[in-house]
């Protein structure tokens, strides 16, 4: 379920910031004045996990969904089973016995399937439902911490390391860790026990300009 979350937030953050800047844009800006300021970047497949009040939703969600996620991973194992059943046993199988191995395994895995593509929508809709009031803070402080930084312009590395439209950037222009502190530092959320370790911090990779992925 960990790629649908992140899936799901980037084409959700994308959207939204691609909204944002066109909302930002003045009279000069698209007259073509280009004001001064700082360019940097913004790693936000660090968010579902390390922005406190947007990792509370996601982990709300993914508990909503925990029971058809567990269907589908027995699925996968039944599959696996037979798969190694006809595999290993093939020699001392009768015909008519591998055929309905076989019938078992493509309808366990036509299941898994639909299973998969259920949870998929429904996943997403409810992560975008859920999710929405923490974005639309999120957005908002984005656009302040930019302002306030004299920053004229945020770019999301997850979307142009995939895209390859983005070669180097100095280490210096990352902002990701402290616009995540600043963030959680601002809204601040209640945890009980001790805070569960973060996960090592990752940062995507762009592709060479004209290079595919």
């Amino acid at each position: 379920m960990v790629k649908i979350r992140f899936a799901a937030f980037a084409s959700m953050i994308m959207a939204a910031l691609s909204l944002s800047a066109l909302a930002q844009q003045t009279p000069a800006a698209v007259a073509g004045t280009i004001p001064d300021g700082k360019m940097v970047v913004l790693n936000t497949n660090a968010f579902p996990t390390q922005i406190g009040e947007l990792k509370q939703k996601y982990d709300q969600v993914e508990n909503q969904f925990k029971a058809q996620s567990q269907k589908i991973d027995q699925l996968r194992q039944q599959v696996a089973q037979k798969e190694n059943e006809l595999s290993t046993k093939q020699s001392t199988l009768t015909a008519d016995k591998a055929r309905e191995l076989q019938a078992e395994v493509e309808e366990l895995k036509r299941q898994g399937t639909r299973l998969v593509e259920d949870l998929q929508a429904d996943y997403a809709k409810a992560l975008d439902v859920t999710t929405k009031p923490v974005r639309e803070k999120l957005y908002q402080f984005m656009q302040n911490y930019a302002v306030q930084r004299t920053i004229i312009m945020i770019i999301d590395l997850p979307s142009v390391a995939q895209t390859g439209t983005l070669a180097y950037w100095a280490p210096s222009s990352d902002i990701t860790q402290d616009f995540i502190t600043e963030y959680n530092k601002a809204n601040p959320v209640a945890t009980t026990g001790a805070p569960a370790a973060q996960p090592p911090r990752t940062t995507p990779t762009p592709t060479k300009p004209g290079t595919k992925q």
